[in-house]
């Protein structure tokens, strides 16, 4: 959770067995304005304090990314992987470019500011993806809401929900109503509650016998260079 900076005794009521802030995901980096790290260290610190190991157990985790969030300058640049460290690495990014106070001036600039941001998060969880595409975790990614309408240019509330993973988990989202790849499919946005109910019906059970690895199940015109990875989207 790189956006906790400060003590949150209320966390204790959502029932994590552990939550790491940010000052527990071990980056040194300068801040990109309110962002305290890009969405890339946060996801490559999971990896690392998570997902390290070969006997590691069954994991279950909520990660936050918080790159497209406010003010949106300035927005980072996907870096290799191996090469991160302690994020100092970023410095040079998140100094870079003009003040909030200056872009904010111009809308036409904030809005340009938002649309790389989400940009970036969205080329980050895919390229995360495509990392682990060998022996992929089942991912489902969602927005939390929108900009504000002058900015977003759409005054729905709808945000888009991606579910990326191995092909037999990603089966089981079959009756959602998803489209394969990154274009969401026309028609009505599901509330949250009915999404909590899907998540819950479909992997609650315990894995189907076969394949672990599955078939790959390429989207429009994305094409995963590993076997046993699959894609799908849709509003919500």
């Amino acid at each position: 959770m790189p956006a906790i900076t400060r003590p949150w005794p209320e966390g204790a009521a959502m029932g994590f067995d552990r939550i790491l802030s940010a000052g527990d995901l071990g980056y040194r980096g300068k801040p990109f304005n309110w962002v305290t790290m890009p969405d890339q260290f946060t996801l490559d610190a999971t990896d690392r304090l998570l997902r390290a190991g070969t006997d590691r157990p069954r994991l279950f985790a909520q990660v936050a990314l918080i790159s497209s969030h406010a003010p949106w300058v300035p927005v980072p640049r996907l870096l290799d992987w191996d090469g991160l460290g302690d994020g100092r690495v970023f410095d040079g990014m998140a100094t870079a470019g003009d003040p909030p106070e200056t872009v904010w001036r111009d809308r036409d600039r904030v809005r340009r500011a938002y649309r790389e941001a989400v940009d970036y998060s969205l080329a980050t969880v895919m390229d995360y993806a495509l990392r682990h595409a060998a022996d992929p975790p089942l991912m489902i990614v969602i927005g939390d809401h929108q900009a504000a309408p002058g900015i977003a240019m759409d005054d729905r509330p709808d945000t888009l929900v991606h579910v990326i993973g191995p092909a037999h988990l990603v089966d089981r989202t079959a009756g959602w109503g998803l489209s394969c790849g990154l274009i969401p499919p026309d028609g009505s946005a599901l509330p949250m509650d009915r999404l909590r109910d899907l998540i819950l019906t479909a992997f609650s059970s315990r894995d189907p016998v076969g394949d672990r690895q599955g078939t790959m199940v390429p989207g429009d015109g994305f094409e995963p260079p590993t076997r046993g990875f699959s894609i799908r989207c849709s509003t919500n």
